[in-house]
């Protein structure tokens, strides 16, 4: 399993157990059980028409899946039984139904939580039934990469499954890259701004040579992977350099610029960074008098001095990286 992968889907394990804790008011436990390459014809029919929730974002899809009994568990519960209930071999009520379809759109949530930071966009909830044929999955034939969650609730094990296409996980793993570690830690870059330079004329930059940056409208951008989230001021805070946040970003991300000025970095808890708001403190990981990266495409490829050109914020280039 690729590490990016594998990181992603221990932290929505335990998003999971959260989430069954609260909405099902009972103790619950989700580990991961076995994650590998496997037939999707290893899932039962019974699996295949339990509730499940189709995840799109930047072009490649999840499935998360209930097993039947642990469906069947769940709705008992949140109807207001004791969660005992057996697994039957009929199909789902309509109230029934609607009931987990509720269930999974918060699943849903948390899964989207994690996955926002590098996708181009938001995941959606899909139909219950029939997801593979209707969502692009393979139709059973092709392999899928079957991440198993083992669910421990009422001293009972039941089985929850991530599924995905063999074909998009290089998209995948794209997506998560450096997002977040395996302790849920987002990492958070802040820019000074963008120059209109581009790769190629990037790459002809020399020593002594300045870079203008132009901010954008506002402040600064704060970044989680290449996603703009937030807009912040500069100050500091002892000897280091800081950032306090303005607002939540509204505007037109355009993505990675090509060339940038990169103020520092600080990682925090994905459940933190969503809930970042206007006054709040970011201490990054720079002295106020350390020279300031400058990015090409992402990757720093000079370091320089800060200077004021006609109002403007420009780096002067010291070193080439």
């Amino acid at each position: 399993m690729r590490t990016a992968v594998s990181d992603f889907i221990n932290a929505f394990a335990s998003t999971c157990s959260d989430l069954l804790t609260r909405a099902l008011r009972k103790r619950a436990v989700v580990k991961v059980e076995e994650i590998s390459s496997s037939p999707a014809s290893e899932l039962s029919d019974a699996v295949l028409t339990s509730p499940a929730a189709v995840l799109h974002g930047s072009g490649c899809a999840i499935a998360v899946v209930l097993e039947r009994q642990l469906a069947f568990s769940v709705l008992d519960t949140l109807l207001g039984g004791d969660g005992k209930t057996s697994v039957e071999n009929r199909p789902f009520s309509d109230v029934e139904q609607a009931v987990a379809a509720s269930f999974m759109e918060k699943l849903s949530g948390c899964l989207n939580s994690l996955w926002r930071w590098g996708s181009e966009k938001d995941l959606v909830q899909d139909k219950m039934a029939e997801y593979f044929s209707e969502s692009g999955f393979p139709s059973g034939k092709e392999s899928l990469l079957l991440a198993v969650l083992d669910v421990s609730w009422e001293k009972s094990w039941r089985k929850m499954y991530i599924c995905i296409p063999d074909s998009d996980l290089d998209a995948v793993e794209s997506v998560l890259k450096n997002a977040f570690d395996a302790d849920g830690n987002v990492l958070l870059s802040v820019e000074m701004g963008s120059s209109g330079l581009d790769v190629e004329e990037a790459g002809r930059l020399g020593i002594g040579d300045v870079v203008c940056v132009a901010p954008p409208q506002g402040g600064l951008v704060v970044r989680a992977g290449k996603k703009a989230i937030c807009l912040a001021q500069s100050g500091a805070v002892g000897d280091c350099v800081a950032v306090s946040i303005l607002c939540r970003y509204e505007g037109q991300d355009t993505g990675t610029p090509a060339v940038s000025a990169l103020l520092g970095r600080v990682r925090r808890h994905w459940k933190d960074v969503l809930a970042l708001d206007s006054g709040d403190v970011l201490v990054l990981d720079r002295k106020p008098q350390s020279p300031v990266p400058l990015l090409v495409a992402g990757e720093p490829k000079a370091e320089g001095q800060v200077i004021v050109i006609d109002k403007r914020l420009g780096v002067r280039i010291k070193k080439l990286l």
